[in-house]
Order: structure tokens, then C-alpha cells, then sequence
């Protein structure tokens, strides 16, 4: 393949992946999504990474001038310095409450947690039944995950599903 076609092929990746980004972003900061939506932003991410360091390297010779520009030292050393801010300030505040309060509902005993989240403790043990998810002698709702080889979250999203 031509380094030419090359070149082409990890720019049109970049662009449009950054483009799909962008508004999977803007969707999320208004919170007009759901969780795919952040999936999709997340994995597009880790993807663009990728891309961005393919277009990079294909433009090495012409970016290698670009990157030795005050503009771009400047943006760099401002982005840094408003990131690092962004993550100092989370740094302090703890743990996350969500993370906290599903942890407490995973691990609280079963039929306390199956209130919390259903409402009747025999609607969701059908509901999980009817997924075939056994529910034998198990104390907690990660315990159900784990003798059933799937993931908590899993086991929450079938018995709040109506």
C-alpha cells in the first residue's frame, strides 16, 4: 500500500472517530444518553488514542515541525495545567457516592437488596429464575454473580427490568 493511502486511511480514522467523540461528549455533559452512549464514548476513546498515534507516526516528518511551534508548547502546558486541576480537586473529595452505595446494595443480604431495588423479593427471584440465574443458599447479589459467572451489575439490571 502506498504511504500516501496510508497516510489517508489514519487521518480519515482520526477525524471521524474524534467527530463521533465530540458529540458522544456533548451528549453525556447535557445528559441526553444512556449508558451506550458512554460505552461508545469510552471505547471510541481508548480507540482514538490509537488513531491519533497511527496519524502521528504516518505524519511524523510534518508534525515533528508542528510540535516545536510556542502554540502548541502553550496549549500543551495549559491543557495540562487545567487537567491536573480537574483531578487534584477529585483527588480530595473521597469515594464516590454511587460507587459506595451500589457497593452496600451488592453486598447487603439479599432480600434486603432485592426490596430495595424490586420491591418484592419473589418477583425477583422469578425474574432471575427465568433468566437462568440460580439463586441457591446465597447471601448477596454478588455472590449470586459469581456462583452464576456473570457480572452484579447483570444480575440489578434483570430484577429492576420490568
Amino acid at each position: 500500500m502506498k504511504k500516501g493511502t496510508i497516510r489517508d486511511i489514519a487521518t480519515s480514522f482520526t477525524t471521524t472517530i474524534f467527530l463521533v467523540i465530540g458529540i458522544s461528549g456533548t451528549m453525556m455533559f447535557f445528559h441526553f444518553y444512556d449508558s451506550s452512549v458512554k460505552e461508545l464514548h469510552e471505547i471510541l476513546g481508548l480507540v482514538f488514542v490509537g488513531a491519533a498515534l497511527f496519524h502521528v507516526i504516518m505524519n511524523w516528518k510534518s508534525m515533528k515541525n508542528y510540535f516545536s511551534k510556542k502554540i502548541f508548547i502553550s496549549a500543551t502546558i495549559i491543557i495540562a495545567l487545567v487537567s491536573g486541576i480537574f483531578i487534584s480537586q477529585n483527588l480530595n473529595k473521597g469515594d464516590n457516592p454511587k460507587g459506595l452505595l451500589m457497593e452496600k446494595v451488592l453486598n447487603a443480604p439479599i432480600s434486603d437488596s432485592f426490596k430495595l431495588l424490586n420491591g418484592n423479593y419473589d418477583e425477583a427471584i422469578k425474574k432471575l429464575a427465568s433468566q437462568n440465574i440460580i439463586t441457591l443458599d446465597n447471601k448477596t447479589i454478588s455472590a449470586i454473580a459469581k456462583a452464576n459467572k456473570t457480572s452484579p451489575f447483570k444480575i440489578v439490571a434483570i430484577i429492576v427490568n420490568k
